[in-house]
């Protein structure tokens, strides 16, 4: 359950000019947890409008799991998901080679706290194991754009919780080890638990699994 009351932090990153020369360009995302440094790479006679989609990709594989972002003319806006109280984020640009471009960040609207948030928790418990090696196939959905699929390999002698912590270990790899987006992976026994990482509206969420 989303809170209520506040409202979700934004700031944002207006590109100004484009490139006259091939070479990088780095973005500094820092909210005082987490700094992320984003080089990357533009070309000669790259314009705004460019510079501006690829910058917006480039900030989105490294802060998808924290923030949503939307984009307007040459503004990229990084959003908070929920609301809580205000951050002291930074956003810079800085054109490593001299390329020309050039970029500003600054806060577009503060975050204040709501109330009443609560995270939602969806599970997943083994009630037997089965037998026989087989290949086992579960998938996560919200019916949106979040749907990841993981396949575990069974030899048959698996406990319900030995297989519940199979589930757990092939979720937590995914995304190069950074797990299933916005959702924090436990095992007790033989129950799987899936808890949201970000207090929003409750989401439609399924867990399915099915041998291959």
């Amino acid at each position: 359950m989303a809170p209520t009351g506040g409202s979700e932090e934004t700031n944002q990153l207006e590109i100004l000019t484009g490139a006259n020369k091939d070479g990088r360009i780095k973005v500094v995302f820092d909210d005082g947890q987490t700094r992320k440094d984003i080089i990357q790479t533009v070309n000669m006679n790259d314009n705004t409008t460019t510079v501006f989609y690829k910058l917006m990709d480039a900030i989105y594989q490294e802060i998808k799991f924290d923030y949503d972002m939307t984009g307007s003319g040459m503004t990229i806006y990084i959003n908070a998901p929920t609301q809580e109280a205000d951050k002291d984020i930074t956003i810079t640009l800085e054109d490593i080679d001299a390329t020309g471009v050039t970029g500003v960040g600054s806060e577009w609207r503060k975050g204040v706290a709501g109330t009443g948030g609560v995270a939602e928790v969806n599970e997943l418990e083994i009630s037997e194991a089965g037998s026989g090696s087989k290949d086992l196939s579960v998938n996560f959905t919200d019916g949106n754009y979040l749907n990841e699929t993981v396949t575990v390999t069974l030899q048959g002698t698996e406990t319900p919780s030995e297989i519940a912590d199979k589930i757990a270990s092939a979720f937590q790899a995914l995304n190069n080890g950074k797990g299933l987006f916005r959702q924090n992976i436990t095992v007790s026994g033989a129950k799987v638990t899936f808890t949201s990482t970000k207090t929003l509206a409750d989401q439609n969420i399924t867990i399915t699994m099915k041998s291959k």
